[in-house]
């Protein structure tokens, strides 16, 4: 037998899985220890820390790690200590800098010189502390031990000691199921009366053993069962109180199988090589000692699994199949090592090319002295990928919960609080760890949005009656800050596999804004949405009450609201929603508080007046008519068609009142139409001179040089009087144009071109609305067309343009070419003559230029 020598040592340790270093103690003047020196470490030193040998090798630790000595732990003083005193340490400390857990074995075999052992223990620190963190479940715990009792699949025992004296008291169902012995049976029972004088005094010797050692004791024993003979495993564990031990648990695990294995292990070692050659699993030897990793020998399974013959793959290294990098292998087995992972996962590519990931089972064996791994890989691609689908969908689950609308909150089996989602943390202003414990009356306060009393508890309910409940309609909630929150929804019992319930699922919701949306639909059911007034159904209603009533005299006023067409069309809908807003403001502040007004139809308003006289109704159309005449909007007189009647019996019919009310009305808008309309226009000419270059005089010398054209074009005299209130009103279009565009004084934009093109249309509209200007609407729309055809809005050409069109078309640009301008000065008349024979034939009809420059040259001689 070889002895091994100082060299096959080193070689060990520095091969060795845990972190080995050696160091040199520097002391101060006093002898106290002030730094150290790395002397000498291995691989897995340098991987548990991060260091490099060779940039830290003979360095200061102080210099490596500047913050050594900064923390709870003065690691240069421990070691300091140890390196002088010789004495020997073991203990497990967390290493700031490197924020790092170790487990570390110091010692001194020479004064002023230490070694360290050490291994990474970060994980299982972590999970320590993660334990700590899962003591405030113990309850929860304690309370699942009697399922866990029961789930086990080792037969369980629970024996009470009493003045050295052994008595069952209760098993649980995998050792009834075994034993054929059920809880009444063994209960206060001792192990002879099950197992014989033997065998019961065998036992009972374990157990005095478990006592006396106050530790676990672990035996086998044979026993005869219901289902045959049965070679146990069991595991006694003595429950100490008091200093006592008062109970015993049997633990007991069928191992007939492993005994039988152990008796046929000298037959599977004969049969071992049949096994490797007709084994499905793929199985590798690989050489080990060089470190190079070279294939020694390969299974049928493997050569079939990777897709080599057997002298292909004799010739690989297992770096060859395996894609990841030696580094990356060793940091995969440092992991696994520290995880107690008995197995690697890694990417294996095939002869094909094609990547599959396998768990490789790996053991080092000897065979003829060498050292060999003996490895079983299996493929485990189909479960990565199950795996990794698992993993999206809890992850899509837990999505699923923190994002879903509505708050759910679990409690257990008395109603404390277990969790809550993120809605639920909203609707109530507690976090779930503030919540968690707590009772669920205590978080949720729920309460009668009608009586403001406290509603029954619906995780009582339902831990009481094991079905869904549903809240109460009008259910609020008061949250953590007061505020009250109307709620709905149910709450459902969690039951286990046996039907059993463990706890109650209760999903909440914030009704706030349905509540809010259902008050609205309730509003817009009786409301009109612009003016605020009744709308026509909620009338309806109230005139069949009225007309059921004993309300007589009863008033019926209806409005017509004059020129809303033309608003509409001229200024846009909006400006058209303004005049009605302003319309019905100015008819509620001239009606009393119980008059009760509607807007009947797009321009109509009914305002009925119960037990109303006709002479105060008469008073209250004066109102609003004196106050239309105080108000306007945007310089447009407000102007309501008023008319009403009197239901004066009960026997009379409200439709009838409202009907002669109406007649009333459309007398009334008949007197009062050509009033209005001629409101209109004078309205909107004072508008369109105050808001753009057009003037009253400019009107004034179109028409006298139109009438003096069209006299000597021999023009009717209807056609004079259309062409006279074309010179006036032909731009009435701009009225709707933007200010800033009319008054610009540099060149339009494209965009401002556009905009302004389009007063042509708009004039029109507004002619065609009004009945003493429909004669002249069309020659408004076309006053822009040019006798080539370029003009707009149509693109007429020649005879196809009105005269009237023709003439004002020379007469307008005289006089706009003879006249400053806010972008140019005036022209003379000269100029201004010789300009319109260079467009004669393009943008003016010849003739009309030809009888102007007559009247024109005629008149300055």
């Amino acid at each position: 037998m070889k002895i091994m020598n100082n060299n096959d040592y080193e070689e060990m340790i520095h091969l060795a899985p845990f972190g080995y270093a050696y160091h040199e103690v520097i002391l101060d003047d006093k002898g106290n220890a002030i730094d150290y020196i790395f002397l000498d470490m291995n691989k897995s030193f340098e991987l548990m820390t991060g260091f490099e040998r060779e940039k830290i090798l003979n360095k200061n630790v102080t210099h490596v790690l500047p913050q050594i000595r900064i923390g709870q732990f003065d690691w240069v003083d421990f070691y300091g200590k140890v390196a002088l005193n010789g004495e020997k340490q073991e203990f497990t400390e967390y290493a700031e800098p490197l924020n790092r857990w170790y487990k570390v074995t110091a010692f001194s075999t020479k004064k002023g010189y230490f070694t360290t052992f050490i291994q990474d223990v970060t994980i299982e620190m972590d999970q320590m502390i993660e334990l700590e963190k899962q003591k405030s479940s113990f309850e929860t715990i304690s309370r699942e031990l009697e399922i866990i009792f029961n789930s086990t699949q080792d037969a369980m025992v629970l024996i009470q000691v009493d003045d050295g004296k052994f008595t069952f008291i209760r098993n649980n169902e995998a050792h009834q199921k075994a034993t054929g012995i059920s809880i009444e049976e063994i209960n206060g029972k001792k192990p002879s009366h099950f197992f014989g004088q033997e065998m019961g005094e065998i036992i009972e010797k374990k157990y005095r053993e478990c006592v006396e050692k106050r530790e676990p004791v672990i035996y086998e024993r044979i026993l005869e069962l219901p289902t045959g003979k049965k070679t146990w495993l069991t595991c006694i564990n003595p429950v100490i109180e008091n200093k006592d031990v008062v109970f015993i648990v049997a633990a007991s695990k069928d191992i007939t199988l492993e005994k039988t294995i152990e008796k046929e292990k000298e037959d599977l070692l004969q049969r071992s090589k049949a096994v490797f050659n007709e084994h499905t699993a793929v199985i590798l030897n690989i050489e080990s000692e060089s470190g190079h990793g070279r294939i020694i020998d390969a299974n049928p399974a493997a050569l079939s699994f990777y897709g080599y013959s057997r002298e292909e793959i004799l010739k690989l290294h297992i770096q060859d199949i395996n894609i990841l990098s030696q580094s990356e292998i060793e940091k995969i087995k440092l992991r696994a090592l520290s995880n107690n992972q008995k197995y690697f996962l890694f990417p294996h590519r095939l002869k094909n090319g094609e990547i599959r990931f396998v768990d490789v089972y790996s053991s080092p064996i000897r065979i003829n002295g060498k050292k060999e791994r003996y490895s079983i890989i299996f493929d485990v691609t189909d479960r990565e990928e199950y795996k990794m689908k698992l993993f999206h969908e809890k992850e899509l689950l837990r999505t699923t919960l923190l994002s879903i609308g509505d708050g759910v909150v679990t409690t257990d089996k008395v109603g404390s609080i277990t969790s809550m989602n993120k809605v639920a943390e909203e609707i109530t202003g507690w976090t779930q760890k503030e919540a968690r414990g707590k009772s669920f009356s205590e978080v949720f306060k729920l309460i009668s949005e009608t009586t403001l009393k406290e509603v029954e508890n619906p995780i009582e309910i339902v831990l009481r009656s094991g079905k869904i409940v549903g809240l109460a309609n009008h259910t609020a909630l008061i949250n953590k800050y007061g505020d009250m929150i109307p709620v709905a929804d149910s709450a459902a019992p969690i039951k286990d596999e046996k039907g059993n319930i463990f706890g109650v699922v209760m999903v909440v919701r914030d009704v706030s804004k349905e509540k809010e949306q259902m008050d609205r639909i309730l509003y817009l059911s009786y409301y009109d949405t612009l003016t605020g007034l009744y709308n026509r159904g909620f009338m309806e209603e109230e005139l069949l009450r009225i007309d059921s009533s004993n309300e007589t005299p009863c008033g019926v006023i209806l409005g017509d609201l004059n020129g809303l067409k033309l608003v509409n069309d001229v200024f846009g809908h909006a400006s058209g929603d303004e005049l009605l807003i302003c319309a019905a403001n100015i008819i509620t502040e001239c009606c009393r508080k119980e008059d009760i007004i509607a807007r009947w139809g797009g321009d109509e308003f009914l305002i009925l007046l119960p037990k109303t006289d006709a002479l105060t109704i008469e008073r209250i159309v004066q109102r609003i008519m004196d106050k239309c005449l105080e108000d306007n909007k945007d310089g447009t007189q407000v102007s309501i068609a008023l008319g009403y009647a009197v239901k004066k019996n009960d026997y009379e019919n409200i439709n009838k009142t409202i009907k002669d009310a109406e007649e009333h009305m459309y007398r009334r808008k008949l007197l009062e139409g050509k009033s209005f309309r001629n409101s209109i226009i004078n309205t909107m000419i004072s508008t369109l001179f105050s808001k753009s270059m057009e003037t009253e005089a400019h009107a004034s010398r179109l028409k006298d040089h139109c009438v003096e054209v069209a006299n000597r074009l021999e023009l009717s005299s209807k056609d004079l009087d259309e062409l006279v209130l074309l010179a006036v009103l032909h731009d009435i279009g701009k009225v709707a144009i933007d200010e800033s565009i009319l008054m610009k004084s540099g060149s339009l934009t494209e965009q401002e071109w556009v905009e302004m093109r389009k007063h042509p249309e708009i004039g029109y509209r507004i002619a065609h609305n009004i009945p003493e200007l429909v004669s002249v609407a069309d020659y408004i729309l076309h006053h822009h067309e040019r006798w080539d055809g370029k003009g707009y809005p149509h693109g007429l050409k020649r005879e196809e343009i009105p005269i009237h069109c023709r003439i004002l078309s020379v007469v307008d640009a005289y006089d706009a070419m003879t006249n400053d301008r806010y972008y140019r000065k005036a022209m003379n008349s000269q100029e201004a003559l010789e300009e319109l024979r260079r467009n004669s034939g393009k943008q003016f009809d010849e003739r009309v230029v030809d009888t102007f420059l007559q009247y024109i040259e005629g008149k300055d001689l």
